[in-house]
């Protein structure tokens, strides 16, 4: 899986409700009285029960859903090939992993110089995109089986780019010497809205 796959997936199921030790499947009545006696009111609340029947997922559950590998949060954290503190997420991909303990995310990029999450936030919010500052994470990962690299000898980094006299920062892709940056990320940089007009891009006030 490719970070922007990862991303993507993590976006088309914003709102999806949390709740503890749920996976990406519809949670049945069995599921929560399962769940609540095994892991206590402190983490499945009482109000969880009013999600049965409907698809329910935790924070690394959401991740295990879109990857395919099965993994908490601590083992997220022991399994990373590379592990970095987050004050430096500024420097990560897009698509890389923001942890702290008992919780992970997915950085998903900084918007108007914000860094922004997605993650099954807990019962009270849900798969929720916030601003980094919404949590206390520690660290940021990255795991052997997430691609970072969008294609073969191009490699993202982080790179800095200065956007009418303001420095800012965005995904670059590196190239046989030229560096290039995508649409929507020149969009965002801009306060502009990107669509399409058939196979072309259009970029638009908002």
């Amino acid at each position: 899986m490719t970070r922007q796959e990862l991303v993507d997936f993590a976006r088309s199921k914003l709102g999806t409700p949390y709740v503890y030790g749920m996976k990406g499947a519809v949670m049945t009545q069995a599921n929560f009285n399962y769940l609540q006696g095994q892991y206590g009111k402190k983490l499945v609340w009482d109000s969880d029960e009013t999600k049965v029947g409907k698809v329910c997922v935790d924070c690394s559950g959401l991740i295990s859903w879109a990857t395919g590998v099965i993994l908490g949060s601590a083992q997220l954290f022991d399994k990373a090939i590379k592990k970095e503190l987050i004050g430096t997420i500024k420097q990560a991909p897009v698509g890389a992993l923001v942890w702290m303990k008992g919780h992970v995310g997915i950085y998903t990029g900084v918007k108007n110089g914000v860094p922004y999450y997605i993650a099954a936030d807990g019962s009270a919010y849900g798969v929720r995109e916030v601003p980094l500052s919404k949590n206390n994470f520690t660290h940021w990962l990255l795991m052997d089986y997430i691609n970072y690299v969008e294609r073969d000898n191009e490699v993202v980094k982080r790179e800095k780019i200065i956007v009418n006299g303001k420095e800012c920062e965005a995904d670059m892709i590196r190239k046989d010497g030229t560096t290039y940056i995508k649409t929507r990320d020149v969009a965002e940089l801009l306060g502009l809205k990107v669509g399409n007009k058939g196979s072309v891009p259009v970029l638009a006030s908002r």
